[in-house]
């Protein structure tokens, strides 16, 4: 286990892999929603306020703690309150708007060691506009460099910042 903060970005709808997530690791995992859905339309039959779980938060196990809000007010607050480097990071985001406003707040946090999971990454229609996005304008504005760790699914990418 790697030391620093474990963060999931969009765990509301099922929350099956922060459930997952915690029972693979014994450490917090920070998980962040609105649970009130997309705040924007996405594609397909994903319009806004799709996948809300109308402010309900889910069950999940002790070692997870959710933080209830847009990305933009809760993430601020937190990293105030929590310091450290992101040790692992699962953006399931889905939108461009979302996943830059993650990126963005925890810039100084994503350091070489740092593994990020993208939930929507590639392989669906118009993915070189949402998370995929995002990341590569993250990539270019800090210089990062990053390596696959492979993938998963039809639309899910695992990076580790080298």
């Amino acid at each position: 286990k790697r030391q620093g903060l474990y963060m999931e970005f969009g765990c509301g709808h099922k929350a099956q892999s922060v459930r997952y997530l915690a029972g693979k690791t014994g450490a917090t995992i920070h998980g962040f929603d609105s649970f009130e859905g997309l705040p924007e339309a996405w594609f397909g039959e994903f319009g806004k306020a799709s996948l809300s779980t109308n402010g309900e938060m889910p069950v999940v196990p002790d070692n997870v703690v959710l933080h209830k809000g847009w990305f933009d007010a809760s993430l601020p607050d937190f990293l105030e309150r929590h310091p450290g480097d992101a040790a692992f990071i699962h953006i399931d985001c889905d939108l461009y708007s979302s996943t830059n406003t993650v990126l963005t707040l925890l810039k100084s946090r994503i350091r070489s060691g740092t593994v990020i999971q993208f939930d929507e990454y590639f392989n669906y229609p118009g993915w070189r506009e949402h998370e995929f996005k995002a990341f590569q304008e993250f990539i270019e504005a800090t210089g990062h460099e990053y390596e696959y760790l492979g993938y998963a699914s039809k639309y899910a990418v695992a990076v580790k910042i080298v």
